[in-house]
């Protein structure tokens, strides 16, 4: 006979939610191929000192908006534009930025950037490994069992998170998740 090495085990997911305050990103095409009308008499130096104007009428601050004509370039548009990215730490004048219309321009994308020290991701682990460890042990009461020790733990997080904002995202908190096993005695 051969005696069975495995016990039974239970798997669960843990979660910790922690708040971030993230640098925000936006980029802006602007371009001659988004100007549907008077293109005979507008060129891209109007559409660029426009668009400047209506940013610092905003009270946006133009010296944090950067050019990046490599990225336009790689677009591969056959008229001429440049992109414009914005940071900021700040959602509310990021949201200035967005709203800001001018011919020739468009959004591109908008990004989160934040990144967690050392001590923060353990802290978070910990936490996640806590909420896992509780629901382990409710569900193994469920069927009259106990929980032992923890086999397998997989954490996945990065400390880097770098995510596109969409509608509906949050922008101040995210989920710190880890997956553990238990025996189950």
């Amino acid at each position: 006979m051969i005696a069975q090495t495995e016990r039974d085990q239970i798997s669960v997911t843990g979660k910790h939610q922690y708040a971030i305050a993230p640098e925000f990103s936006a980029k802006m095409i602007l371009s001659m191929v988004n100007v549907y009308y008077d293109a005979q008499t507008t060129n891209i130096s109007e559409l660029k000192s426009t668009y400047m104007e209506k940013l610092a009428k905003a009270g946006i601050p133009t010296e944090q908006v950067v050019e990046k004509p490599f990225h336009y370039a790689m677009l591969g548009y056959d008229k001429e534009g440049t992109v414009y990215e914005f940071k900021t730490k700040s959602i509310e004048t990021l949201q200035k930025f967005l709203m800001v219309k001018a011919i020739g321009v468009q959004k591109n994308d908008t990004n989160l950037k934040t990144t967690l020290t050392d001590q923060q991701m353990a802290e978070y682990a910990t936490a996640a490994y806590e909420d896992a460890k509780e629901k382990a042990s409710m569900l193994a009461k469920k069927i009259g069992r106990k929980i032992g020790k923890a086999t397998f733990i997989n954490d996945s997080n990065r400390n880097e998170i770098v995510e596109s904002l969409y509608y509906g995202s949050s922008a101040d908190t995210r989920d710190y998740q880890i997956s553990v096993t238990f025996e189950l005695l």
